[in-house]
Formats: structure tokens, sequence, C-alpha cells
């Protein structure tokens, strides 16, 4: 009898996350204070959301090398709650943000990767770039009138398009030439998925 466990972790794949969502957590605690700082600094009130890509980076990259459901979640709760731990910016309220960000990773990655990895890769990074900004608009409305925050949104959709989607794709397929990781039934050069066995 054959048994799959396509939805279950290896060891591999959770040192895998661990590894990338501690890189995420000591990444995104600094680049919290620096785009706080740059707004604070320029005056410009989008200053920040130029570098939400990057806070979901290693959530993105982890999706495309584990290829597991739920391994994105897993990497961007463990990511926040290190954030915490270390002092975020934004105190307690970094988990619940940290969680959104892990739900919409997973809602934009696996419904596109039918599409191909890039798509599905840009879709998450995309949405889960918005998801700070969904939560506090819902929560203490901060950012005024709906369509101020919309402005807010689509600048956080396409810093994480770009540096939360094309940017950990691009780092996937150097890790994969490198021998140093391996995209399970990806095929770097086309962005399709493809049928591997696992070694």
């Amino acid at each position: 009898m054959t048994v799959t466990t396509k939805h279950y972790f290896r060891t591999k794949d959770l040192v895998t996350i661990a590894v990338l969502a501690c890189l995420g957590a000591i990444a995104s605690t600094y680049l919290g204070y620096i785009g706080h700082m740059l707004g604070s600094a320029t005056g410009i009130p989008l200053a920040s959301q130029l570098f939400d890509g990057l806070h979901v980076f290693w959530v993105v990259l982890t999706l495309a090398l584990v290829n597991r459901k739920g391994s994105g979640l897993l990497c961007a709760v463990v990511d926040n709650l290190i954030q915490f731990l270390m002092g975020s910016h934004i105190g307690v309220l970094v988990l619940p943000v940290g969680l959104m960000q892990g739900i919409l990773a997973e809602v934009g990655y696996w419904p596109a990767s039918g599409l191909g990895l890039v798509p599905a890769m840009v879709l998450a990074g995309g949405l889960s770039s918005i998801a700070h900004i969904i939560l506090f608009q819902l929560t203490f409305h901060p950012f005024g009138p709906t369509s101020v925050a919309l402005s807010f949104g689509a600048v956080a959709f396409a810093s994480g398009a770009c540096l939360g989607g094309l940017f950990p794709y691009s780092a996937a397929v150097i890790l994969e030439k490198a021998g140093v990781a391996r995209m399970r039934g990806i095929a770097p050069a086309t962005g399709k998925r493809q049928t591997i066995a696992a070694k």
C-alpha cells in the first residue's frame, strides 16, 4: 500500500522553514525601523511601503523551496514571533500581521501555481505584502479614507510583487543552480510545474 506524505513536512522541510524564518525575522526587524525612519525623514507617507516586499521575501521563498501547503504560513508565523521577541517596531501587532501574511501568501500561491512558478510567487508576494494595510485599516483606520488606504495597498502590492515575488524567484533559481536547494516539481527555466519524482 502506498502512503502519501504530500501534506506533511519532512525534517529537511522543517529545517528550511526554520532557517528562512530566522533570516526573515532578523532582516524584517531592522527593515521595519529603517522604513519608519525613512518615512519620518523624507515626509513621504508611502516611503515605508516601498520595502514591504522584502518583509515577505522569505515567506515566498519558503513556498518555492519547500513546495508544501502550509509552509509559507508556518514560516510567516515563526518569522514574526521571532520579530516580536527581538523588539519589532510595531510590538505585539507583528503577531497577527505575520499570521495574515502567511495566509495571504498561501491564498495567492497555490491557486496560481498551475500557471507557473513566477505568477504564483508574484501573486503570493503581492497579497502577503498588503496584510498589514488590511489589518491596520480594519482595526485602527490609520490611513483615513478608503481611497488613501487603497493607494498604500497598491504601493505595498507592487513592492510585494517585485521584491517579494520576482526577487525570491531569482534567488530560488540561483540556489537550485548552485545545488544548494531544489524546487521540487518545478522547472526553474520556465517556471512551469513538472512531475518530478522526489529524490
